[in-house]
């Protein structure tokens, strides 16, 4: 069976990072092996969360797992605790390189959304995501992230996406992004959960895949419901878990997607409270 590290922080209430990743690439028949970066009482779009880091012990645990002769086929990167995880994170990279030329390094740079970072972060988190990227085989950030990344006006870049009536002229202002980010990443780009309005008023999610520069996929499903904590998380797990298995991107997208508007609309139905995510356990035998 393969086998993923999957380095992100835990939760203790509201469905997200390893609270969602576990369970679900447990399912899709990936063994799952969590690295804490950081333990909250809640994600953080509670109001209060108490949060600890855990940089200082990072370093051992990776240095006990390399001494076990451990090998990982995969390694799903999300949200970091402070920026000093990275430099650690970097060298257990190479050191699974070396045991295994084939793993696959999926990073889901947690850091913002619409327009903003996330609470805690700061300019220092950025640098350590575009790190990071460089080592990736995959990288999924969000329309915001994405900008932030190569250093792009964000407003600017939704207000010109907003223009655009046809894909074709959408497909020449995402190349102009993703060309940016295959300046810093060697591996696959995409650009997760886009919001579009067609003519007909109705709300569509975009993601865009690009696994070289010059290309440019989208792949869209129709939005449902209100936007939820933990989605990413579960995108990236799903993509990640399925890209380790051999899965061509374009179709581990699409699954994805179409997972992820189940789940929102299931938790829309059981009027489970927005900021608590999406309940997906009731839905895991789909995947």
């Amino acid at each position: 069976m393969k086998r993923i590290a999957i380095i992100n922080d835990l939760s203790g209430v509201g469905r997200s990072s390893l609270s969602i990743q576990l369970p679900v690439v447990s399912t899709l028949g990936v063994t799952a092996c969590p690295v804490p970066t950081a333990i909250l009482s809640s994600h953080t779009a509670f109001q209060e969360v108490a949060k600890t880091n855990f940089s200082d012990h990072m370093q051992a645990y990776f240095e006990a797992w390399n001494r076990n002769g451990f090998r990982f086929d995969g390694i799903l990167i999300g949200y970091l605790g402070d920026e000093r995880e990275q430099k650690i994170i970097e060298e257990f990279i190479l050191e699974q390189k070396k045991r295994n030329p084939d793993m696959k390094v999926i990073l889901d740079p947690v850091f913002a959304d619409h327009g903003s970072l996330y609470r805690h972060m700061t300019e220092k988190n950025i640098e350590a995501m575009v790190s990071l990227a460089g080592l990736a085989d995959l990288i999924c950030p969000n329309l915001t992230e994405a900008a932030f990344l190569v250093d792009y006006d964000y407003e600017g870049l939704k207000e010109t996406l907003d223009s655009c009536s046809l894909d074709s002229a959408k497909a020449i202002v995402f190349n102009a992004l993703l060309s940016a980010l295959h300046h810093i990443t060697k591996g696959a780009v995409v650009i997760t959960g886009v919001e579009e309005t067609d003519s007909d008023g109705r709300t569509h999610l975009l993601n865009v895949l690009s696994e070289e520069d010059g290309d440019v996929r989208f792949i869209r499903t129709l939005k449902t419901g209100d936007n939820r904590p933990g989605t990413g998380d579960l995108f990236s797990a799903i993509v990640g878990a399925k890209y380790v298995k051999g899965s061509d991107m374009e179709s581990a997208c699409q699954i994805a997607a179409d997972f992820i508007g189940s789940a929102i609309r299931h938790s829309d139905d059981e009027k489970v409270p927005v900021v608590e995510g999406v309940q997906f356990e009731d839905l895991l035998h789909r995947l």
